[in-house]
């Protein structure tokens, strides 16, 4: 049977390994979403529903979407629209990748992630919360 004292210590870590982890996600988060600033509402785009980029791809351009989504929010704020949820990926020019995470045809989370030229990920964006319909994506 555990003690008091180990109980407080067990919670006092849980705490503190959670205080952490949100706030180290914040700060990279907006660190490296800096990188939106690249991009407009005319940035071209490719999706995919699929990580390995197979099937069918739609392309367009970013429109409405990207004013939405620099309205992100730390990701403790993530709000779930009730519906089927579903993995998204943007490929965007000069290497960067959007990853949506979507539900009931909103999105509610995203990460940003900076390829190599091998393919390979160099860097990525803590998660974020936006509620960005999908059909913004012109």
């Amino acid at each position: 049977m555990l003690t008091e004292k180990t109980k407080f210590n067990i919670i006092l870590i849980v705490g503190i390994v959670i205080f952490a982890n949100v706030f180290y996600s914040s700060w990279t988060a907006d660190d490296f979403l800096v990188e939106l600033d690249r991009f407009n509402p005319e940035t071209p785009y490719k999706l995919s529903t699929s990580e390995q980029w197979s099937g069918e791809l739609e392309d367009g351009q970013l429109g409405d979407f990207y004013t939405c989504i620099l309205n992100y929010r730390d990701i403790a704020w993530v709000k779930r629209k009730p519906g089927d949820s579903k993995t998204v990926y943007v490929s965007l020019p000069s290497g960067f990748r959007l990853t949506l995470h979507t539900s009931g045809g909103e999105v509610n989370q995203l990460f940003l992630f900076k390829f190599n030229s091998d393919g390979s990920k160099a860097e990525q964006s803590g998660g974020v919360a936006v509620n960005c319909p999908l059909s913004l994506l012109n």
